[in-house]
């Protein structure tokens, strides 16, 4: 009697565990890309689990007997979704960068296949996302997403029966910054293009019999690889930086779900 008691207090635990790696799993960068193979990322979930589980203090009788465990596996699992959102967040800034410029050169048709998100994507939000991504496994961000993993059971319990308001209006506040970085990444880009635009209005004005969109078509996607080229340097010094505000949003994050966020 005793044995299955421990035995059924240790596989509700790892369940709860392995609820939350899947929230992770789900939506943080790299990991929820398609091109993962969907076997891995199930392998992942009970791989981390059984790592965790362990080190975490055992749920008591008392707790898997007063505990809803269908409630207390979607809790796990959004707080899971939470944490790899905030990095995900981030990481869609250089997209929504890239694609911003995109279409304000004029040439969005120019996109290819993206199986990071099974969808069509431009050029220069893939070469971007993928600068981000590079940046991000270099620096660690897998270690470092199991160290906030591991945390995060120190800041919420298997046992929570809700997420904190707070927590949740954090992560939707962070909306504000990412379009600020998407913006700031995109400037020198979109700089470049108004220029141009605005040479080619002129040149479209003293010349009448010039065809500007034959002309500017070319002209802007010359300049923008020029423009982005010229950006690599900069782009490698401002990811680190995006990352470590990412990581530290992250921390911000379990200190709200710990209930101590104002």
């Amino acid at each position: 009697m005793t044995l299955g008691l421990q035995l059924t207090n240790v596989t509700m635990g790892m369940f709860l565990v392995a609820a939350r790696v899947a929230g992770i799993v789900v939506t943080a960068p790299m990991i929820s890309a398609g091109y993962v193979p969907r076997i891995l990322k199930v392998a992942l979930v009970p791989m981390l689990a059984v790592i965790i589980a362990p080190t975490l203090p055992a749920l008591t009788p008392s707790q898997s007997a007063t505990v809803p465990f269908m409630l207390t596996l979607v809790v796990q699992f959004g707080i899971g979704v939470l944490i790899g959102l905030v990095l995900t967040l981030f990481y869609s800034a250089f997209t929504i960068a890239g694609e911003v410029v995109t279409y304000q050169l004029g040439v969005g048709l120019a996109v290819s296949s993206s199986p990071g998100i099974l969808s069509a994507s431009s050029f220069l939000s893939e070469w971007q996302t993928l600068l981000a991504l590079y940046v991000f496994v270099v620096a660690g961000g897998p270690e470092l997403l199991v160290i906030a993993l591991h945390s995060s059971f120190q800041a919420i319990p298997l046992t929570a029966l809700s997420i904190p308001t707070g927590a949740m209006g954090f992560v939707l506040g962070l909306m504000d910054t990412v379009f600020t970085i998407s913006l700031l990444v995109a400037a020198p880009l979109l700089l470049a293009g108004l220029v141009v635009n605005l040479a080619v209005g002129v040149l479209s004005r003293a010349f009448p019999q010039m065809n500007a969109y034959f002309v500017a078509l070319p002209l802007n996607f010359g300049v923008a690889l020029m423009v982005f080229l010229a950006m690599l340097p900069l782009l490698f010094a401002v990811i680190p930086e995006v990352w470590h505000t990412a990581w530290t949003d992250v921390s911000r994050l379990l200190v709200f779900l710990e209930g101590r966020g104002g």
